[in-house]
């Protein structure tokens, strides 16, 4: 009759063991669960802070200049003595010079 005493008044360490278990992987999925939170706030502030919004008349103008600077080269006035061409072409020409 002790024995059946005794073995009814001891941890059941099976059940200890298996909350035990439970109880870890529910923190684990607890902070995996904050840390996405954290992060999807985080690139959302990222986001507002650091993106522009797009400007349609900013965009076409700075368009308009690139196309100006790599457009091939030609004359601006009648007497050929003004030129427009490309930056990179000016900049191999002004280099071919200097080096002679």
């Amino acid at each position: 009759m002790q024995e059946s005493a005794r073995g009814k008044s001891g941890f059941n360490t099976p059940a200890v063991l298996l909350c035990g278990l439970a109880l870890i992987i529910f923190l684990y999925a607890l902070s995996l669960f904050l840390q996405g939170g954290f992060l999807a706030s985080q690139n959302q502030v990222r986001d507002t802070k650091l993106l522009v919004p797009e400007n349609e008349p900013l965009q076409a103008a700075l368009a308009e200049q690139q196309s100006i600077l790599e457009e091939q080269p030609r004359w601006l006035d009648e007497q050929r003595t003004k030129a427009c061409l490309p930056i990179e072409d000016a900049m191999r020409r002004v280099v071919a010079e200097n080096s002679r």
